[in-house]
C-alpha cells in the first residue's frame, strides 16, 4: 500500500483512521474435520484405557477376593458333610481374606478336636 500511495497518508486521509473495511471468509470444513478426528481419537482412547483398567481390575478383583471366598466356602461345605480330611485353607498375607482364613482353620480344629472328645 506505501508503494501503491506513498507514505504521505494518500488521498487525504489521517493516520489510525478507518475509511474501508475488507471481508475475508474462511473455509471452515477443514478445521472442523480436523477437530472432529481429534475428538474421534480422544475418545477412542479414552474408551481404551478404560475397558482395559476394568478388565485389570476385573481380574484382580476374582484374584484377590472372589477366588479365595469361593475356596473358604467349598472348604466349609465339606466341613458341614463332615469330610474333616479336606486341606486347611491357606491362609498367608494379613488382609480380610486371610484373616477369615486363619478363623477358619482355628474353627476347624476346633471342631475336629470337640468330635475327638465325643468320640472317647
Amino acid at each position: 500500500m506505501l508503494d501503491l500511495y506513498g507514505n504521505a497518508n494518500g488521498f487525504g486521509w489521517k493516520m489510525d483512521e478507518v475509511i474501508g473495511a475488507q471481508i475475508v471468509s474462511v473455509p471452515m470444513d477443514l478445521p472442523i474435520r480436523n477437530a472432529n478426528r481429534a475428538f474421534v481419537t480422544f475418545m477412542t482412547s479414552l474408551t481404551v484405557v478404560f475397558a482395559v483398567l476394568f478388565v485389570i481390575l476385573n481380574v484382580m478383583l476374582t484374584s484377590m477376593i472372589v477366588q479365595p471366598i469361593t475356596q473358604l466356602s467349598d472348604a466349609a461345605e465339606q466341613i458341614s458333610k463332615g469330610k474333616l480330611d479336606a486341606p486347611e485353607f491357606p491362609d498367608k498375607g494379613r488382609d480380610e481374606v486371610s484373616q477369615l482364613g486363619q478363623a477358619f482353620n482355628r474353627m476347624r480344629r476346633s471342631l475336629e478336636k470337640a468330635i475327638s472328645l465325643i468320640e472317647k
